[in-house]
């Protein structure tokens, strides 16, 4: 990703002014190409409509409820209606006979009338999404030029059988339909090279094997061919819930069939993980430590079509006591409204026995009165930012925002009834148990527990069960995917192809039974067969006690890694002061660990996790994957054997594998070494805000912290800001996550010429780039971007546009001015938005470089 955003950075060229570039747009366009886009028309202009050779008509982003007078185009190839206000399919479509090119996504299209596309013999590429169908007509078959299809963002909840008939498709996407199963023909009678269908209530196939793309469909399909499909149910449950509220004890006591007691030495540290089976019924538990160090791991594991059992200790609870709800119950159903957006939430209150008479029905109204109104304000949030976007006399410029917050508006987090229970009575957990049960039955709250899968997919989950428990496979269960592949074959008496068996390590994999990161290129050929040791790893090096354990070392583990007590003196400290790890630390940390785990062959498990000589272990590739961490070089010696030192160009240093350190965001302080460097903020300086809706979500920044830094090597971090540097330019990116407030701004010193405006707007947008990308991994997430009024006082904001990528940001700017709209003085736009300036980039400036103890250079302005 780092190295796109560079290339992208790097090859943006120098744009013209405003009206030049428009004046030469028009002239680029082909003579009977025609841009009619963001003109706010409700009807089509006469002189288009006589201009009988137009080939392309672009009409998106404007106010047509319909399109009288575009049959007399008849050399039309390319129409685009998308994002209008059309509720009715266009009849006049019919007669456009040399039509290749159709959008109309995005409008309130609920029908479409039989006869259209029967007319349209040439119609290659149509889109179709966020409209309100259920039925495609049957003519549409008869397009046998078709090769695009999009119908996203509809409401089908059977699959249009004329698609089958369409045999030139190569690209079909379904997302966000109800659609419960798909037909084979589609994968195996069609050549398909693109396809997507997540969010729908898929169960043939599931969507744990519609992620892996077109070539594990159509493998699923090629086995149900041999074979009929069998049902299987599963469901995941994961256990939230705040430090000591008794998750640990629910999770064992309903494993074990007993009431469990458990000690505060066995509290859960990380993730625990477990199945159960009740009925036909298989549950897969995951016990998530409560500690908010452990919540930035957390994201790798929280899924969809999960149920989330969210444990609140009610003795602690008090009623009426705002930061208490937001610490045992508001924390962990924002960041589910943002991670999950349409998950099942099944509230249990524990230590019931600790409570009052009275209490206990008291506190769990209080509970569910307060998570309905946090709810209903959510709503309430997202239906004013649609009517203020709509209400806008630009309004065209913010429609995907819009349909983004209708989309969000729609999801809905099911927040069940609170469950008090006692757990040192085993009736309370047979009720859990009961209540449990009947609630994952409900079809309206989990519609694909149901999976139809080929009958060899449960040999080799068998299999691969017999080899977990193996005694000659490692107690860790790290095994190498050849020989796993190899295991299983062996006791499945057959000669299975191995991408078949791949295909199914996958899907077990997405259903949380394995883990395998294939996508990580240090892990590809490595499965974790008990995803609970994976946890182990993890909460090495990320747990809330790691400064005690730094300090509980044992002399001989010490010894071992030629390390002395006062080494573990400046790691502790470093630890505090900088977030940092030295390599040395994590090597006698994770050996001190594995020595406590009492595991066999951890000489081999420990090279395995830190690496040998230079190559990276399975334990840092795993956390700067999913960006926990970052490396650094802490000391830098000058290299004697380097070249003459060269004005301009970076000074060659020795680097040792001792001299390797690592960043972790999570331990982060404000110890003001950004503060200072930075200098104060001045009211000079260009700045943007980024807001969140919720709320900006736990280890966001963290993780924007890790990419970006990652990205730009000059760099100076804090717990709540960093600083980076490119081209002697600075960039401050601070976190402000409060209630009803909660941003990040983008801040840089004003430039002092003209000419520097869209290299700094660069550096913006690659980092709102980052952020971006981060976003979509919180689905329930909604975001807008901001410039504040440069006016000394003055409150209000610019709202920026759809940021649909950089190009279409400085395309959509038109204005060389901006008025505020409260305190009515006009702004420079380059001042608040990232306009093209026509002015060719400086020559690159190399910046005078110092080198600091994070071995990063200090900021030299050239301006």
């Amino acid at each position: 990703m780092y190295e796109e955003l560079k290339l992208h950075v790097s090859e943006m060229e120098p744009r013209l002014k405003d009206e030049d570039r428009d004046e030469k747009n028009k002239e680029m366009l082909p003579l009977h190409h025609k841009d009619l886009s963001l003109r706010r028309l409700k009807v089509i202009p006469s002189d288009i409509l006589v201009d009988t050779k137009i080939q392309t008509l672009n009409l998106d982003r404007n106010k047509l409820k319909s399109v009288s007078g575009i049959n007399h185009l008849q050399e039309l190839k390319t129409l685009i209606l998308s994002k209008n206000e059309l509720t009715d399919f266009p009849m006049e479509i019919q007669s456009l006979s040399h039509l290749e090119k159709l959008e109309l996504n995005q409008n309130k299209i609920q029908t479409i009338p039989i006869g259209i596309f029967s007319n349209l013999k040439d119609l290659k590429h149509l889109k179709l999404n966020n409209n309100r169908l259920s039925k495609l007509p049957m003519d549409l078959g008869s397009c046998s030029k078709l090769q695009y299809l999009n119908i996203s963002h509809n409401l089908f909840h059977c699959f249009p059988e004329c698609i089958l008939e369409i045999k030139s498709l190569k690209e079909v996407y379904l997302e966000n339909n109800k659609l419960q199963k798909l037909p084979a023909e589609l994968f195996l009678d069609l050549s398909l090279k693109k396809f997507k269908a997540s969010c729908n209530h898929l169960r043939e196939p599931p969507d744990e094997v519609c992620v892996g793309g077109l070539k594990q469909i159509r493998s699923y399909f090629l086995q149900l061919q041999k074979t009929q499909a069998r049902e299987e149910k599963r469901v995941k449950v994961i256990f939230i819930g705040a430090s000591l509220a008794g998750k640990t004890t629910i999770n064992r006591s309903l494993t074990q069939g007993q009431t469990v007691a458990v000690s505060l030495k066995e509290r859960t540290v990380g993730i625990e993980v477990s199945e159960f089976h009740i009925q036909d019924l298989t549950f897969l538990f995951w016990d998530f430590a409560g500690h908010l160090e452990y919540y930035v791991t957390h994201h790798v594991f929280i899924t969809p079509y999960a149920l989330t059992i969210l444990v609140v200790n009610l003795h602690r609870y008090q009623v009426g006591n705002e930061q208490i709800f937001m610490d045992l119950v508001g924390f962990w159903i924002k960041n589910l409204v943002m991670r999950v957006p349409n998950s099942v939430v099944l509230t249990v209150g524990t230590h019931t026995d600790l409570c009052q008479p009275g209490e206990v029905e008291e506190k769990t109204k209080d509970i569910e009165e307060r998570i309905y109104r946090m709810l209903d304000e959510h709503k309430a949030n997202l239906t004013h930012f649609v009517n203020n976007l709509e209400e806008r006399q630009d309004s065209e410029l913010y429609l995907e925002q819009t349909d983004k917050l209708r989309e969000l508006s729609n999801c809905t987090v099911h927040v069940l009834s609170v469950f008090p229970i006692d757990c040192t009575h085993y009736n309370d957990i047979e009720k859990l148990q009961n209540h449990i049960l009947n609630t994952v039955y409900k079809e309206e709250l989990f519609p694909n527990i149901i999976k139809m899968l080929p009958p060899i997919y449960k040999v080799v989950e068998n299999a691969i069960l017999e080899v977990k428990q193996n005694e000659e496979t490692p107690q860790h269960g790290i095994m190498d995917l050849d020989h796993l592949l190899s295991e299983v074959m062996l006791k499945t008496n057959s000669d299975l192809d191995k991408h078949l068996l791949k295909d199914i390590l996958r899907y077990l994999h997405r259903i949380g039974l394995i883990v395998w990161y294939e996508d990580i290129k240090p892990l590809v050929n490595t499965v974790f067969l008990k995803p609970s040791f994976l946890i182990t790893i993890f909460k090495m090096l990320v747990r809330h006690d790691l400064y005690n354990q730094l300090g509980a070392i044992p002399t001989e583990v010490l010894i071992s890694e030629r390390a002395f007590k006062r080494d573990v003196l400046k790691w502790k400290e470093m630890l505090q002061s900088k977030a940092m790890i030295r390599l040395q630390a994590i090597r006698v940390l994770v050996k001190h660990q594995l020595e406590t785990l009492c595991l066999q062959d951890t000489e081999d498990l420990f090279h395995d996790l830190i690496g040998r000589g230079a190559q990276k272990g399975k334990l840092l590739s795993l956390f700067m994957h999913f960006q926990i961490c970052m490396s650094v070089r802490n000391i830098r010696t000058l290299n004697p054997r380097a070249p003459e030192f060269v004005p301009g160009n970076p000074w060659s240093v020795k680097d040792t594998q001792k001299e390797l350190c690592y960043l972790f965001p999570t331990y982060l302080n404000n110890f003001m070494e950004v503060t200072e460097r930075w200098g104060g903020d001045h009211h000079e300086d260009v700045h943007i805000r980024v807001y969140f809706s919720p709320q900006v979500p736990e280890g966001f920044f963290q993780r924007l912290m890790v990419k970006s830094c990652s990205f730009y090597s000059t760099h100076w971090v804090e717990k709540d800001n960093f600083l980076l540097a490119n081209n002697g330019k600075a960039l401050l990116v601070k976190q402000f996550n409060q209630r009803a407030d909660s941003y990040l701004e983008i801040r840089s010193r004003k430039p002092k010429r003209s000419g520097d405006f869209q290299s700094l707007w660069d550096f913006k947008l690659t980092i709102l780039s980052i952020a971006e990308k981060l976003c979509k991994e919180w689905p329930g997430l909604f975001y807008y971007i901001r410039s504040p009024c440069r006016t000394i006082g003055c409150p209000d904001e610019f709202e920026w546009p759809d940021m649909e990528g950089t190009e279409s940001i400085y395309d959509m700017i038109k204005e060389d001015f901006k008025t505020c709209e409260t305190c009515c003085n006009t702004v420079n736009m380059e001042l608040i938005l990232p306009k093209a300036t026509g002015h060719t980039k400086d020559p690159f400036l190399p910046p005078t470089i110092h080198v600091t103890n994070y071995g990063v250079a200090s900021i030299v302005s050239h301006q």
